[in-house]
């Protein structure tokens, strides 16, 4: 056994890395991925630009598939609203170009934007409670 396979881990343990938003895009994509290659690893799951990115491998799975069904997530990812899951978009702080990026919706847009709203350990915090 090879120090990756020692420590290998599929979405559900890394799920708290992004917020609760995306939760139900990350169960479809790991159902789809069990299909393809029930043994998949997980090399990497993080918000970034405002979108889902994913990285997994298998041995002996086509990774195409496998290629393919990460970035149907990733590109389906940049709609929720990371914090609630409601319809939503990739916007920046303040809407201010080269800002950082999140797909946030509408009603949370300006308690995110002002930095009241964060995602520690996939779960949303509110400075103002």
């Amino acid at each position: 056994m090879d120090e990756q396979s020692a420590v290998a881990v599929q979405i559900p343990a890394r799920a708290h890395a992004v917020g609760p938003g995306w939760q139900e895009l990350l169960t479809r994509l790991h159902q789809q991925l069990c299909t393809l290659a029930p043994g998949y690893v997980l090399t990497g799951l993080k918000e970034k630009l405002g979108g889902l990115r994913v990285q997994v491998e298998a041995e002996g799975a086509d990774r195409s598939a496998l290629r393919g069904a990460a970035a149907a997530a990733e590109a389906e990812s940049v709609r929720p609203c990371e914090f609630c899951g409601a319809p939503g978009g990739v916007r920046t702080r303040n809407d201010a170009p080269g800002g950082w990026r999140k797909t946030v919706c509408d009603p949370g847009y300006g308690a995110w934007s002002a930095h009241y709203l964060m995602i520690i350990h996939g779960a949303v915090r509110d400075r103002r409670r």
